[in-house]
């Protein structure tokens, strides 16, 4: 198996250092080149992180964008530094400014390009659907990482009825944020369905979508590193195994849904270097409607993007 080659734009901040970690203490194999603005901070974590290789088959360097043409995954990590605002929403405007010249670069990929990028810098469904639109490579080429809203929501469910975390398998799509869309009708506990009560689902609810407010409140500024690189990790694996993994990320959507032109959170499978087409479920009523009310939601914040990055 041939190493993995990613590239980690922001490799010196929380989530990009977490990263870089989580896959250079991997078993597998991997190449991992680090971006940043910072060189210093960047030949730090060089010093730092080249201390794991011995552990396995992986190595660790400094790039720059030239990067990108080899690369079989880019993750774009670099962002401000986190503040306890209000919303993910509102670092859209700052983080433009650092993803700038990445973001161009990504645009300018050919079509032929046969790597995959994961966006993770918030908010990231605006910021996924201004490359849906700029990019010349294929939509499925394009993921924007939400997937810790569906570890959350298991976690709250087995919280809610005495199981681990572990035995439950749930999905949120939507916007990764206040938009995003709980699927109560799809939970399994022990591969068995199991329907929660109302009082329940509303626990569940708050306990999802207030997250971020409950992290923001406790001032510190630093993001959930940990979680977001494991997860990360996790697709970046699945991408390159042979075997076949059922995600929920954002995806450019051409139709599915009834939604065009926004990438949200929606279930896809991923593995041997392939993301799948969508997978369009039967939604409840009202979970169609709380999607496309994110969907509009996103698409209204992605015209930011549209003024600030037009190539």
């Amino acid at each position: 198996m041939s190493p993995t080659k990613v590239t980690i734009v922001g490799g010196y901040g929380g989530v990009g250092s977490a990263l870089a970690y989580t896959l250079l203490t991997s078993a597998d194999p991997c190449e991992v080149t680090l971006l940043g603005r910072r060189s210093p901070y960047v030949a730090c974590q060089l010093m730092d992180l080249g201390g794991v290789t011995p552990f396995g088959d992986t190595a660790v360097r400094s790039g720059d964008i030239d990067d990108f043409a080899d690369s079989d995954v880019v993750v774009i990590t670099a962002s401000v530094p986190f503040e306890p605002l209000a919303s993910r929403l509102d670092f859209l405007s700052r983080n433009i400014e650092v993803l700038r010249p990445y973001f161009r670069a990504l645009a300018e990929l050919p079509a032929d390009w046969s790597g995959h990028v994961i966006v993770v810098t918030n908010p990231v469904d605006p910021l996924t659907t201004w490359l849906g639109h700029a990019a010349r490579i294929d939509r499925h080429q394009l993921l924007g990482y939400s997937w810790n809203d569906s570890l959350r929501l298991r976690i709250a469910v087995g919280q809610a009825l005495g199981a681990h975390a572990s035995d439950v398998v749930g999905w949120v799509v939507g916007e990764h944020g206040d938009g995003c869309v709980p699927l109560f009708d799809r939970i399994r506990v022990g591969g068995v369905p199991v329907r929660l009560s109302p009082e329940q689902q509303r626990s569940v609810s708050a306990e999802i979508r207030g997250w971020y407010a409950r992290w923001a409140a406790l001032g510190v500024a630093r993001t959930t590193a940990w979680t977001t690189a494991a997860g990360v990790a996790r697709m970046i694996h699945d991408l390159a195994s042979r075997a076949l993994s059922d995600w929920c990320a954002a995806v450019p959507l051409h139709g599915e849904y009834d939604i065009d032109g926004v990438a949200i959170g929606v279930p896809i499978t991923i593995g041997s270097n392939h993301v799948s087409p969508v997978h369009e479920w039967q939604l409840a009523q009202h979970d169609g409607y709380a999607l496309h009310h994110a969907a509009d939601v996103i698409r209204r914040h992605a015209y930011q993007c549209d003024d600030a990055l037009a190539l």
